[in-house]
């Protein structure tokens, strides 16, 4: 059984919403070394010449910020404090963290503080 989205109440993957774009300027994407999911590994293998750096904790974002990645997608579990920090540095420098349900930004300060399954990219 496929984990679902905790922000998903239609039932549906929550990342059947999202499509990669077709974008040849993703050279490297970041993903958890922790938490693999398919969900990410299917977002990885539409970018096949991309570069894949895997790492723990927000410390992924920031590669985003300093242009060493372009793509962050997360099909698994975070919390807000994982990211609203980071997501607060990416936001003038350009970049959208969106659910990948639905063409909205995070939201923080949910009485259920578990984030759903998000896409971060410039």
């Amino acid at each position: 059984m496929r984990r679902r989205d905790p922000g998903n109440k239609r039932g549906r993957k929550s990342h059947d919403r999202w499509q990669a774009p077709a974008d040849p300027t993703v050279r490297s994407i970041v993903a958890s070394r922790s938490h693999l999911s398919p969900e990410t590994q299917e977002v990885i293998d539409r970018y096949p010449g991309a570069e894949v750096i895997s790492m723990g904790s927000s410390l992924k974002f920031m590669l985003l910020a300093e242009g060493k990645a372009q793509l962050y997608p997360r099909f698994a579990p975070t919390m807000e404090w994982d990211t609203a920090a980071a997501h607060g540095v990416l936001l003038p420098l350009g970049f959208t963290v969106k659910k990948t349900d639905e063409d909205r930004p995070l939201l923080y300060n949910k009485e259920n503080l578990l984030n759903p399954w998000f896409i971060c990219s410039a």
